[in-house]
């Protein structure tokens, strides 16, 4: 009769989701992957499989994540317009200088996304529903008045994944708040908001210092 697993599934793929944020796929060497977890050798590949499936784990684990802060973004409390806004100023606070380094979805998709057909069919997929997310939003604030109705929902969401992507990206590599913060706020320019959208961003959003 085998015998229990004496450790949590759970924890281990945080931890390995940690390590390979850190320092890559590519970069995570077995034995650290193994220092990481706690894992003895056979025990991760009795309960994952290996190395390449333990990091799917992580990897579909912090999609999901990802995921789910983009759909509070488009049901979150606050006008549609803020809602953008308040996004883009969490992603500068949070990631300015290196303050939290780029999620794992992130760096996966650069290290990984055009030689491995698993990522790369996630990451296209989470795209379009993030994507989706974010013109969701956007149709709403048309129909709040705050962005001109004839605009492109859809171009516009794919434009925020871009830009708040590439804001962490950005941080990651040590650019400071301050820029980041600019370059959010100069994202907004780039969409027609009505008179009253301008009204709703003109109210503070938090401390951003």
């Amino acid at each position: 009769m085998p015998r229990p697993r004496s450790f949590d599934e759970a924890d281990v793929v945080a931890r390995a989701r940690e390590a390979f944020t850190e320092t890559g796929f590519a970069g995570t060497s077995l034995d650290a992957l193994l220092e990481a977890t706690g894992l003895g050798r056979q025990s991760l590949y009795n309960a994952f499989g290996g190395k390449k499936e333990l990091f799917m784990r992580a990897f579909l684990s912090d999609t999901a994540e990802a995921l789910e802060a983009v759909e509070s973004i488009r049901h979150g409390s606050g006008s549609p317009i803020t809602r953008i806004r308040a996004q883009l100023v969490k992603v500068a606070v949070a990631h300015g200088a290196a303050q939290t380094p780029p999620s794992l979805f992130t760096r996966a998709a650069v290290e990984l996304s055009a030689r491995d057909p698993d990522v790369a069919s996630t990451v296209n997929a989470a795209f379009e529903t993030m994507r989706a997310h974010y013109a969701a939003c956007i149709v709403e604030a048309q129909e709040a008045g705050e962005i001109d109705g004839a605009a492109d929902a859809d171009s516009l969401g794919a434009f925020f994944c871009a830009v708040i992507d590439g804001m962490r990206t950005l941080g990651g590599s040590g650019v400071p708040r301050a820029t980041l913060l600019d370059i959010g706020f100069t994202s907004l320019t780039a969409v027609p908001v009505t008179a009253l959208g301008q009204e709703h961003l003109s109210t503070d959003d938090g401390d951003w210092s």
